[in-house]
């Protein structure tokens, strides 16, 4: 025995003391893969919110926008009427005219009654028109929004599609 007793007492408690150095290098990755581990679920959980929230407000907008689309159908719809009633009216403000040009030739009436009778006339036929001309923005604004609504409506049905393998809860 050339070396002794106390060199491999020494010799063991370098290896304990390796394996300890090494234990606990161990235990400080896992340590810090731990605490990455955690960080990593925190913020998976808040996308997962988040994405939550969206497809809850994504579900509002569908909501919303059937609810339009109906509003915005029953207003054309009354609009087409009014479209008809103006139409209607224009012919009767012409068949007056005529007709007050024909009672102008028949009668003694004096050209300043005419010209008033007349000047009526034109203003009623403007602001016909330009009823006219207010419905046909109005046509003009809804068709606008309807298209709108379904750009927003196929928008919305991607990303339903995008989400689906998503657990809703």
């Amino acid at each position: 025995m050339k070396y002794g007793i106390p060199f491999f007492i020494t010799l063991i408690l370098l290896v304990l003391a390796g394996n300890t150095w090494l234990q606990l290098t161990i235990q400080d990755d896992l340590a810090r893969g731990s605490n990455e581990l955690k960080q990593n679920l925190i913020q998976s959980a808040a996308k997962s919110q988040k994405m939550n929230d969206q497809l809850a407000l994504i579900r509002k907008l569908n909501e919303k926008t059937h609810s339009l689309n109906k509003k915005i159908s029953g207003i054309q719809t009354g609009t087409h009427g009014l479209e008809k009633e103006l139409n209607d009216l224009d012919q009767v403000v012409a068949a007056i005219a005529q007709r007050v040009q024909t009672i102008g030739s028949n009668t003694a009436l004096t050209s300043r009654d005419l010209t008033q009778i007349q000047s009526l006339i034109q203003t009623s036929v403007q602001n016909l028109q330009s009823m006219k001309n207010t419905n046909q923005q109005i046509v003009n604004t809804l068709n606008a929004m309807q298209s709108l609504q379904e750009q927003i409506n196929a928008n919305l049905r991607q990303m339903n599609e995008k989400t689906e393998f998503i657990p809703h809860g």
